[in-house]
């Protein structure tokens, strides 16, 4: 097939969108399905008609580089789409679980120890009930709803006429013929146009793949025709008659039928000039909004994360209640593995993040990589036509890469922010497991007996206890925010002593910031029951030394 026979069908394709059986769509439990199967290199093979449905228009279109791990590409689906929902669920289980226990609806969960001073000095210890209902039900639902909620979404859309689709290349375009296969990929320019909004699954290696590129062209370059004419009919009150005719010539010129070079006339060019100046506001406005970039370490990270932390504060418990002397070696242990792997994210996170900002400024399509020439001077021509007027490819090339450097960084800066902000997914992630365990731990005060105190000293215990752990919530982003910092302050090394000197650094300042707020919230505390002669209601272990777990 020509390259001149390719590129007119693109651009044909691009003037006159796709009809709807030509255009497939996927759910985004299909996306989603088996751990993103379909994301991987050998799983291309795969019955086109019956996972895709026709459709007139895209609600996403997902961009992302073959390159790029699977199950990276994986958790950064499920970070964007399932995280939020699923810890609204899980919270909800978690608040529900500590109503059951207040209203003794619940049984006990596990053993603790109290230990007090009565008035003649003697230490007591009686055998109190422990709570991890919250930890437990709020958890199990949360990781229930995240790797569940494309599925739940399907169900809800079926029950409905409106169905989101998703654009996804392996599944939308025919992989087992070669024909169709190439038929699916020249009109992908089209399927862009017909796309509500654009997640791009960012690694270091997106920016070096044409095809990648070429997505972005399309989807940042103007609007369809009836936006444009929409546009024009729009300004016709802001002009002067002679300005009037002028855009009435430049509407009817720039008909589908009609190429670059035929508005290209001096009676059109102010009118083009005022229109075009006030188009381009709102289609930035519009289009980058829609523009979203997930850098794939992101989701990796706060995935991995929850469910490291989340077993790791369920063995803790465990521990307490089998072994509470091992429990301080644990928390030790626990920290500074902890902080290690706090340690490889953020300075990888800053690193690619420093990356991706070097990419951008220094973007050239002359340095994207494509393995087929055919698809390289096909892409070429294609954005020639979608960014020079006056079809001059190195115009064209200029214009394109001048707009990646410039719309994509904002949007990337809009999105992600400085270097040295926490995105609020990674915050809210550590808040929800210090929620759930602040509610086990009130809700074993509200357990306690009551002829160990009166009613006020509960009141006052119960009242303490929930400050510290809303305390411990706001740690966590303090705590984050510190391990960015620190990891900006050090960066990559070259040589691997140094890389190491690096690390301890980081795991000393993260571990001493740790071992400072947990001082702040619970030495008061262990203080105050230091007094002699002072009754003690506090337990001895319990939730709170999950809490510290969490912590440290």
């Amino acid at each position: 097939m020509s390259l001149h026979y390719r590129t007119n069908t693109a651009i044909l394709s691009l003037r006159h969108p796709g009809t709807r059986m030509q255009q497939r769509g996927v759910s985004l439990a299909t996306v989603m399905g088996l751990g993103g199967r379909h994301f991987g290199s050998d799983a291309r093979d795969k019955d086109h008609d019956a996972i895709s449905f026709p459709t007139d228009t895209f609600d996403v279109f997902i961009s992302h580089s073959w390159r790029t791990s699977r199950w990276a590409k994986y958790a950064a689906l499920l970070w964007h789409t399932s995280l939020v929902p699923a810890m609204c669920a899980g919270l909800a289980a978690g608040i529900l679980a500590f109503a059951m226990q207040a209203s003794s609806i619940l049984p006990p969960f596990g053993p603790t120890v109290l230990t007090f001073e009565d008035h003649e000095s003697a230490a007591v210890s009686e055998p109190l009930p422990g709570s991890m209902w919250c930890l437990v039900m709020g958890g199990c639902t949360f990781f229930a709803i995240l790797f569940m909620w494309s599925r739940l979404v399907e169900l809800a859309e079926s029950t409905s006429w409106n169905k989101v689709s998703y654009f996804l290349d392996c599944l939308c375009i025919n992989q087992s013929d070669a024909e169709l296969k190439q038929a699916g990929i020249d009109p992908i320019g089209a399927y862009l146009r017909n796309s509500d909004s654009m997640l791009v699954l960012w690694a270091p290696a997106y920016f070096t793949r044409l095809w990648c590129c070429f997505e972005l062209a399309v989807f940042m370059e103007k609007s369809t025709n009836a936006e444009f004419k929409s546009l024009l009919q729009n300004s016709y009150s802001e002009m002067n008659p002679v300005s009037v005719r002028a855009m009435m010539d430049l509407q009817r010129n720039s008909s589908p039928t009609s190429s670059p070079t035929e508005i290209n006339n001096e009676e059109t060019v102010p009118a083009r000039i005022a229109v075009e100046t006030r188009a381009q506001g709102t289609r930035n406005e519009t289009h980058d909004r829609k523009l979203v970039i997930i850098p794939v370490q992101m989701g990796v990270f706060t995935i991995v994360g929850l469910v490291i932390g989340y077993v790791f504060l369920v063995l803790g418990r465990v521990m307490e209640f089998l072994d509470s002397g091992l429990i301080n070696l644990f928390l030790t242990l626990s920290a500074f593995g902890f902080c290690g792997g706090i340690c490889r994210f953020c300075r990888r996170y800053s690193q690619d993040g420093l990356e991706l900002s070097k990419q951008i400024a220094q973007f050239t399509v002359a340095q994207a990589d494509c393995h087929c020439p055919h698809d390289y001077e096909f892409i070429k021509a294609m954005t020639t036509c979608l960014y020079s007027e006056t079809l001059n490819e190195i115009e064209g090339i200029a214009a394109f890469e001048h707009a990646v450097r410039s719309r994509v960084q904002q949007n990337v800066d809009k999105i992600l922010g400085s270097r040295l902000q926490v995105h609020w997914r990674m915050s809210i992630s550590g808040m929800f497991l210090q929620c759930l365990l602040g509610l086990d731990a009130v809700a074993e005060t509200l357990m306690i007996p009551s002829h160990l105190a009166d009613s006020r000293v509960l009141a006052d215990r119960t009242a303490r206890q929930a400050a510290r752990s809303f305390t411990g919530v706001c740690v966590v982003h303090a705590f984050l925010y510190c391990a960015v910092v620190t990891s900006c302050l050090l960066p990559e090394r070259k040589s691997k002593l140094a890389e190491c000197v690096s690390n301890a650094m980081f795991v000393f300042v993260t571990v001493c910031f740790l071992g400072v707020c947990a001082g702040f919230i619970y030495l008061p505390a262990v203080l105050r029951d230091a007094r002699p002669g002072e009754r003690s209601t506090e337990p001895g272990l319990g939730a709170d030394a999950s809490q510290w777990a969490f912590l440290l």
